[in-house]
């Protein structure tokens, strides 16, 4: 056992074992001692996905996912692999009379070129970004990192109209689907897919609901200072045919106003998102940007399926790793890696278990290309099977690593 360990943790004799056993494997040893653990655990929850005991309704449900990714420089001299089996437990428990609590919680088992080549790469994954700590890192050796994080742990009151939520919660404010100017609460990195829920935050919120789509909406994110918090409002309606929705309020240094909307051109969908930051302190010496989006989606004849999105990304700011963080979750004034941005895709169902797709992402001002080709394929009841590609091209992206050529493997397994 390495030091670190004996001074940081107290372990039992058998979690000793278990954690030598991890150190000095290799990884289809892991699989032997996590990937069973794992079913075991759940194996009565899987059995038993919804039951009543004294009047409280519980809904158990998740998935498990092996994750590999191969990275590739482009002469393809240099090869890395990395490996991220990943199990979710989702649950929901009524308690009745409009209360509910839900609690989500992911683990994930690393190994690879990254864990052995990243110095305090467990530590970086313990970084909870919320106001309460909801991480743990249980194993961080050289070789191996076993994490858990409740990205989802809140207390819901539902009464006709009214919604409170207070907790560990999405708050999903976005219209358009790659960049989000309007999401001050949970902007997301378009690609990390592999993280579909997308992050929590830690806040209380509430919503009023007169019509199906008409609410209005108040939430205060928790932060240690003001400067790092969210207070902000939604008045979501419609107008003629297409559905808008206003947004105010105090976004971290800044204040944040601005509206989206979703509706259709003709046959084609059209969508967008625009949000002004102003900075709050020596409001009248300073000025403030605009970031916004605008995207469309239209199906063609024999099912093929187009999208496309335009960026302004008003407050960028020069980062020093661009490669880091396009897959970091990003703030609603700094989307991208560039002040422009674009993304087109098109997918195409083969047959009824297998589609195709491809997408390509970039910046007219900046020399950065991304492209994403992707299969999908079901191989059974809840069994899918992915294999997807992140080709980065251009020398803001290529020239910050020697591995610009990403392809994951991806099974997942849904109960």
């Amino acid at each position: 056992m390495t030091k670190k360990h004996t001074e940081n943790c107290k372990l039992t004799n058998r979690e000793c074992r278990i954690l030598k056993a991890v150190h000095c494997s290799t990884l289809p040893v892991c699989y032997l001692i996590f990937f069973p653990a794992l079913l075991l655990s759940f194996l009565f929850l899987i059995s038993h996905p919804l039951y009543a005991q004294d009047g409280i309704k519980t809904d158990f449900r998740g998935y498990i996912k092996e994750l590999g990714s191969i990275s590739l420089s482009n002469d393809f001299r240099t090869v890395r692999y990395d490996n991220i089996l990943h199990h979710r437990i989702e649950s929901l428990f009524e308690l009745g009379k409009g209360f509910e609590i839900r609690a989500d919680l992911r683990t994930r088992l690393l190994n690879g070129w990254s864990v052995r080549n990243t110095p305090g790469y467990g530590e970086f994954l313990d970084q909870d970004a919320g106001y309460f700590d909801l991480n743990r890192t249980w194993i961080d050796t050289d070789e191996t990192i076993l994490h858990s994080a409740s990205d989802r742990f809140h207390l819901s009151y539902i009464n006709g109209p009214w919604e409170v939520h207070a907790g560990r919660q999405r708050i999903n404010w976005g219209k358009t689907m790659v960049w989000n100017p309007n999401d001050l609460f949970n902007a997301y990195a378009y690609l990390d897919f592999d993280y579909e829920e997308r992050p929590g935050t830690d806040a209380l919120y509430v919503q009023y609901n007169w019509s199906y789509a008409s609410s209005v909406n108040l939430g205060y994110r928790l932060g240690e200072t003001f400067d790092e918090s969210v207070i902000a409002f939604m008045y979501r309606g419609s107008l003629r045919n297409y559905d808008i929705q206003l947004i105010g309020g105090s976004y971290l240094e800044h204040l944040a106003i601005g509206g989206g909307w979703a509706g259709y051109l003709k046959s084609a969908g059209f969508r967008g998102e625009v949000t002004y930051f102003h900075p709050r302190s020596n409001f009248f010496d300073e000025t403030g940007h605009f970031t916004a989006t605008a995207g469309a989606d239209y199906m063609l004849p024999g099912s093929v399926y187009l999208t496309g999105e335009l960026l302004y990304n008003g407050g960028w700011e020069r980062a020093g790793n661009p490669v880091a963080e396009l897959i970091r979750p990003p703030t609603a004034d700094d989307l991208f890696i560039a002040r422009t941005g674009y993304f087109v895709n098109a997918s195409y169902p083969i047959n009824p278990l297998t589609s195709i797709s491809g997408g390509i992402m970039g910046s007219f001002s900046r020399p950065a290309i991304i492209f994403i080709p992707q299969v999908t394929h079901s191989l059974g009841n809840n069994l899918d099977l992915m294999v997807l590609a992140q080709i980065l091209k251009g020398s803001v992206l290529e020239d910050l690593t020697e591995t610009p050529n990403l392809l994951f493997f991806r099974v997942k397994w849904s109960y």
